[in-house]
């Protein structure tokens, strides 16, 4: 899910606010998942623990960030919290931070509860200042107080016991009634004039159970802004108590739109893990069924003679073969959990690529049809994310059309002067990419354009109001832009807009080598390591037949012990990453506690991944499925280098 940042000036206020209110923070907030890893913090929090960017946090625990003592009493609460689902709040003094200064805080813990089971925590630290006394230190203080509550950058409020109105502070007043005098704003209001309707049963409640019981009360709830917005709300509600009665209320408010959305990943994250997981292994197991398919089908169709009778029908299983691995491929960009990785693409191949898969979402009724534009041009953008931005809009598309028709989607080059650039958002002038996606569906009302990026909203009963504000996010961030067109019962046309990196030139095209070329490197000993039988005969029998003696193992085991017994020199280590009880990447490290100078060549179904995270610089890497002509290039390619 994702945030609208600009769409008009009200909308621009509601989404982008939630980030930047939490962001922007003096007090520390921080999100962290059902592990205590963290999913989320603002600037404060970061600065506090003495971070770089906040980016360093996410997924890791106190433990990987602090020292034992501050981690421990930063942490504190938080287990008790995740496994009762009820908020907490307690008062931490003299922490000594990161930063350098010791501090007090009061420290207030929020889970995160989804279908009734907490996923994850809220936490948020204010500190208790000091005030500094002068000659008259009761009025300076209870000015220094003052100050605080009005102009705190989290809503507050204090009623009576009633829920009458009596204090609001700037923030609370700017956003529920509007600019104004304060005092005639809130002159006869109750509190429950701020909530949505739907709400207002169960804050009575808590309420009333805050009365009885005389203990604070978190809850969230939705309230209405002064131009009738609807604000996600977290509430902390604390009773003041003389004489053993509840006379007043003391409020503060958090819009909690941003939260709202890391529950949702949360949640998500989960599910596409799992998800990733299984679709990663199904990649895997067929890349291996499809190295042997390719391997054999090409190495057959070599040895045919083109007036064979069945020449085309092996040329066909060859097309479908490499069909075959594009679709491989792409399943596991998908299921990746790497960051981001912008580079460069060729947007007319990545369209090429992209249409056979989106073909596989839409229903047969329904006509999908691209028209590229000619000539080849680059933007700068991560290839999964350019996808799930292409994914989210045909999905879109498919669902305004549950009766059939027309899905069309245009590549073309737009400039964007000077005159031109202030009918944009987000964009400078310049030369950008034109991606349109056009259905024949039912259209949209103007109440629903309006809306449509916002997070949460849809119009489905189904829906979860995630795509098209992914869709935005992602656009945004790449510093494009995109707009859309609906009449109702005619169809809607979504434009976005992307930079061309500015460097279109095609890559240098390489020669042709012939087989039996004199750089063709032979007559080393290999060892291939590959628990699948059939993958690892056709790796034998593509390297013999090149003229290099080969040795097999079938896991780790044998090979390390082959390698010991083994009495000549091993000049290359080929073996599959993923294997049972010892993986490629552990073996080539045990491998080389016997044999320093061997060279490692890992091959998997999976991806290159790993090895970057293992910053395994001096391994090459074989991607599955391949071709004879793949490996044996990747294997003259190491022995041409230096060792």
């Amino acid at each position: 899910m994702q945030e609208k940042k600009t769409m008009g000036a009200v909308l621009d206020h509601f989404i982008s606010h939630a980030r930047e209110a939490m962001d922007s923070m003096i007090s520390p907030v921080y999100i962290k998942d059902a592990g205590l890893r963290y999913a989320w913090l603002n600037r404060a929090y970061a600065d506090m623990i003495r971070l770089s960017g906040k980016e360093y946090a996410i997924g890791k625990t106190d433990s990987d960030l602090l020292p034992s003592p501050v981690a421990g009493e930063l942490a504190s609460g938080e287990n008790r919290v995740l496994k009762n689902g009820v908020p907490s709040r307690e008062t931490i003094t003299g922490l000594p931070c990161p930063d350098g200064v010791s501090r007090s805080f009061v420290k207030t813990l929020d889970p995160v509860v989804i279908d009734g089971s907490p996923v994850g925590l809220l936490g948020i630290l204010t500190e208790i200042p000091s005030p500094v006394r002068g000659r008259d230190g009761n009025k300076e203080q209870e000015t220094f107080f003052e100050d605080l509550f009005t102009n705190a950058t989290a809503m507050a409020a204090i009623t009576d016991w009633r829920g009458d109105i009596i204090k609001l502070n700037r923030k609370a007043t700017e956003m529920l009634l509007g600019k104004g005098d304060e005092s005639q704003l809130v002159e006869g209001r109750n509190i429950l004039d701020l909530i949505h309707d739907d709400d207002k049963q169960n804050v009575v409640k808590l309420w009333k159970e805050s009365i009885l019981g005389k203990k604070e009360m978190s809850y969230q709830i939705r309230m209405i802004s002064h131009d009738g917005r609807v604000l996600y709300m977290l509430i902390s509600g604390r009773p003041i108590v003389k004489n053993n009665r509840v006379v007043s209320f003391q409020y503060q408010a958090l819009d909690m739109i941003d939260q709202k959305v890391q529950e949702r990943n949360l949640l998500h994250t989960s599910s596409v893990e799992t998800l990733g997981q299984m679709a990663g292994g199904f990649a895997h197991d067929f890349n291996n069924i499809l190295t042997v398919i390719n391997g054999y089908s090409e190495m057959m169709l070599r040895s045919m003679d083109r007036n064979h009778p069945f020449y085309g029908k092996m040329f066909q299983i060859c097309q479908a073969g490499t069909q075959a691995s594009m679709l491989t491929q792409k399943i596991l960009e998908f299921s990746s959990k790497n960051r981001p990785e912008p580079k460069e693409i060729d947007i007319d191949q990545e369209m090429t690529d992209q249409e056979t898969l989106l073909r596989h979402v839409i229903e047969e009724n329904i006509k999908l049809t691209v028209q590229r534009s000619t000539g080849a041009k680059k933007i700068l953008i991560d290839p999964t994310q350019f996808a799930k931005v292409l994914l989210n809009l045909v999905i879109n598309a498919k669902e305004a059309m549950p009766a059939g028709g027309e899905i069309t989607i245009t590549t073309d080059a737009l400039d964007v002067d000077e005159s031109l650039a202030p009918q944009y958002d987000n964009i400078r002038p310049g030369r950008y990419l034109s991606l349109c996606v056009s259905d024949t569906g039912s259209g949209m009302s103007e109440e629903v354009k309006q809306h449509v990026f916002d997070p949460f909203f849809t119009t489905r009963e189904s829906g979860k109001g995630v795509g098209l504000w992914i869709v935005n996010s992602i656009v945004k961030d790449y510093h494009g832009t995109i707009q859309v067109q609906s009449i109702e019962g005619k169809g809607t046309t979504f434009r976005i807009l992307l930079p061309f990196s500015g460097q279109e030139q095609a890559p240098p095209e390489k020669a042709p080598q012939e087989p039996g070329s004199s750089s063709e490197i032979t007559g080393k000993t290999i060892l291939v390591v590959e628990d699948d039988d059939t993958v690892r005969e056709l790796v034998d029998e593509i390297l013999k037949h090149r003229g290099h003696h080969v040795l097999t193992a079938r896991n780790g085991g044998d090979a390390l012990q082959l390698a010991r017994q083994y009495e000549g020199t091993i000049d290359l280590l080929i073996t599959d990453m993923v294997m049972r009880r010892i993986d490629g990447i552990m073996l080539s490290k045990k491998i080389r506690t016997i044999l320093p100078d061997i060279r490692v060549m890992l091959m998997s179904g999976y991806g290159e991944d790993v090895i970057r995270q293992e910053e395994l610089t001096d391994i090459a890497f074989l991607q599955k499925p391949f071709l004879p002509d793949d490996l044996t290039s990747k294997v003259d390619a190491i022995f041409s280098n230096p060792a």
